[in-house]
C-alpha cells in the first residue's frame, strides 16, 4: 500500500511538472491533457512500482512520452474515457519495457522535437528551466488533489454546484422556467461541445443538458447520463432554455476557468433568480467532499460497474490502503 502512494505520487508530480511548464490551454489547442500528461506520469508511476534505477526509470518516461495522445474532438464518445486507460496502459507498457532494456531518448521530454515543444499550444513550454528538487517541493502538497462529485466533464461542475444550491433554497419547476443562463470561460464552453445531445456519453458534455438534468431530477448523477434520460421530451426541451455566455475572466490558479461559474434563472412571471458565484467546484482541494460523499460516489461507480464485492469492504480497506497489498484489496 505504502508503495503504491509513493508511485502515485510520482506519477501527480511528473505531470503537474510538465503542466507547470507551458502556460497555455492545452485544449484549446485540441488536446486532451490526460491522455497527453496522463501517459507520462503513468510511466513514472510504473517505474517506481517496479524500483527501476534512474537510467530505466528515464526510459520508461521516454518511451510514454512517445505514446501519449488523445484529441478533444472524441469528447462525448466512448474514445474519451479510453485516452485514460490508454494513458495507464501506456505507463505499465513502458516500465515493463524499458525494465528488459528497451532504449528511447533521455531528452525525450525537452527536446526541441520532443514532448513538450509538440504538445505546446503557443510554443511557450520552458524547456530547460530547472525543477524543483524531489522531496523539497511537492505538487500534490502545493495544489492538492480534486475528486470530481459529478460524472460529467469538470467544466460543468461549478454551474452545477451553483444551480443545484438555488434549487434547494428554491425549488423551482420546468415549467416555471423561461431561461436558464451560465456564464463560464470561453475555454470550457469550447470544451462543452454538445448543445443537444441525445446520449449519455454526449450529455457529460453539455452545459444545458447538466442545467436541465439539475432542474429535472435535482442532482446530477449516473442515473442521469443515460441515452434514455437524456432522450426524454422534457430534458430535450428544456435544455432549448438553456444559454451559455462566456468570459476571459480567467482563474490564475485553475488553468481555462474563469474566476467564477454563476448561473441565472428568469421565470416566466418575469422574476430574475441568480446563483452564488461558485470559484471552487464541490470535491476541489479547496473544498473537498465529506467521507460520506465520497462513499455515495465510491457505492455508485460499484454498483452500476456490477462490482462483485462489497462497496463497504472495498472503502474501508481504501482508508487503509497503507496496511493492504494489492491482493488483499481486491480480495473478495
Amino acid at each position: 500500500g505504502r508503495e503504491m502512494f509513493a508511485a502515485y505520487v510520482a506519477g501527480y508530480q511528473s505531470w503537474a511538472e510538465l503542466s507547470r511548464r507551458d502556460p497555455g490551454h492545452h485544449h484549446r489547442k485540441g488536446w486532451h491533457p490526460t491522455g497527453i500528461f496522463g501517459a507520462i506520469g503513468a510511466g513514472a508511476a510504473c517505474a517506481n512500482l517496479r524500483r527501476l534505477d534512474p537510467a530505466r526509470a528515464t526510459m520508461a518516461i521516454a518511451l510514454a512520452a512517445s505514446q501519449a495522445g488523445g484529441i478533444m474532438a472524441n469528447f462525448g464518445t466512448m474514445t474519451k474515457p479510453f485516452h485514460a486507460g490508454r494513458a495507464a496502459h501506456a505507463g505499465v507498457v513502458s516500465a515493463r519495457l524499458a525494465e528488459l532494456g528497451f532504449t528511447a531518448a533521455a531528452d525525450a521530454l525537452e527536446h526541441p522535437q520532443g514532448f513538450l515543444s509538440a504538445v505546446s499550444p503557443e510554443g511557450k513550454a520552458d524547456r530547460d528551466g530547472p525543477s524543483p528538487a524531489l522531496g523539497e517541493e511537492w505538487h500534490i502538497l502545493k495544489q492538492g488533489l480534486s475528486i470530481k462529485k459529478y460524472p460529467a466533464c469538470y467544466c460543468t461542475h461549478r454551474a452545477l454546484d451553483g444551480m443545484l444550491d438555488l434549487l434547494a433554497q428554491r425549488p423551482l419547476k420546468a415549467s416555471e422556467i423561461a431561461r436558464i443562463t451560465a456564464s463560464i470561460s470561453d475555454t470550457h464552453a469550447l470544451i462543452l461541445r454538445n448543445h443537444q445531445p441525445q446520449t449519455g456519453l454526449e450529455g457529460k458534455f453539455s452545459m444545458e443538458f447538466a442545467m436541465a438534468a439539475a432542474v429535472i431530477s435535482r442532482r446530477a448523477s449516473l442515473g442521469e447520463y443515460t441515452d434514455e434520460f437524456v432522450r426524454r421530451a422534457e430534458v430535450q426541451e428544456l435544455m432549448r432554455r438553456v444559454t451559455v455566455v462566456t468570459n476571459q475572466n480567467y482563474d490564475p490558479m485553475q488553468v481555462g476557468a474563469s474566476a467564477y461559474d454563476q448561473v441565472t434563472v428568469e421565470l416566466t412571471n418575469g422574476e430574475r433568480i441568480e446563483s452564488e458565484k461558485v470559484r471552487r467546484a464541490r470535491g476541489h482541494a479547496d473544498l473537498p467532499l465529506g467521507e460520506a460523499e465520497l462513499f455515495d460516489k465510491f457505492r455508485a461507480c460499484l454498483d452500476v460497474g456490477g462490482a462483485r464485492i462489497s462497496p463497504e469492504a472495498l472503502f474501508g480497506r481504501l482508508k487503509t490502503l497503507e496496511n493492504h497489498s494489492a491482493r488483499e484489496l481486491t480480495a473478495v
